[in-house]
């Protein structure tokens, strides 16, 4: 075997650089992790979860792959999740109070206002989520500066309290984004 793929193989066998592999006839996704060993008709890579975590070894047949990314974004920042999975796992306490009124959000809310440590997950309307940092709350609406799934700030975004059918606050989704977010932050 030679060629672009041979060598993306082997650079990822030999230091461990993460890549995705994606398959002919999955429309699910893709396989993140390292190779262990490839051959002319078979690889193999060592799989992580979303969270960093080892899931197992899969092996593929090199006539099911349809494209191999690598030294991308995604990569870049899943190798981060990889290196730091432990500090996932560790939920900082945060104890909220719940109010005796019908201003739940603005209560809720209020709490984690203009915190830097915290990302939390807000539902709107019993369906679409939207992460961020919570900011500027009113009795009316609050600001959400949304971060994504990768740590990459997006936009800002104003939602009315009336509107929020639920909030995440420290989830290990939420925990993600901010170490991902700080991550992205420190290297600027």
């Amino acid at each position: 075997m030679t060629g672009n793929l041979f060598n993306a193989l082997q650079r990822s066998k030999d230091n461990n650089e993460i890549i995705s592999i994606w398959n002919y006839n999955d429309d699910d996704g893709f396989w993140s992790g390292y190779v262990k060993d490839f051959n002319d008709d078979m690889v193999s890579i060592q799989h992580f979860t979303k969270y960093g975590k080892p899931d197992g070894t899969i092996i593929v047949r090199m006539t099911d792959i349809k494209t191999v990314d690598f030294d991308d974004d995604y990569s870049k920042a899943m190798q981060c999740v990889i290196d730091y999975s432990a500090e996932l796992d560790k939920e900082e306490k945060f104890e909220t109070t719940l109010p005796d009124n019908n201003m739940w959000q603005f209560a809720v809310l209020k709490q984690v206002e203009n915190n830097a440590n915290l990302i939390a997950k807000v539902e709107i309307n019993g369906g679409e989520h939207f992460s961020g940092f919570i900011e500027n709350v009113t009795e009316s609406d609050f600001l959400l500066r949304c971060i994504g799934s990768l740590g990459e700030p997006e936009a800002k975004a104003i939602y009315k309290l009336d509107d929020v059918s639920a909030v995440r606050i420290n989830d290990i989704e939420s925990r993600k984004r901010l170490m991902l977010y700080k991550w992205r932050q420190a290297r600027l």
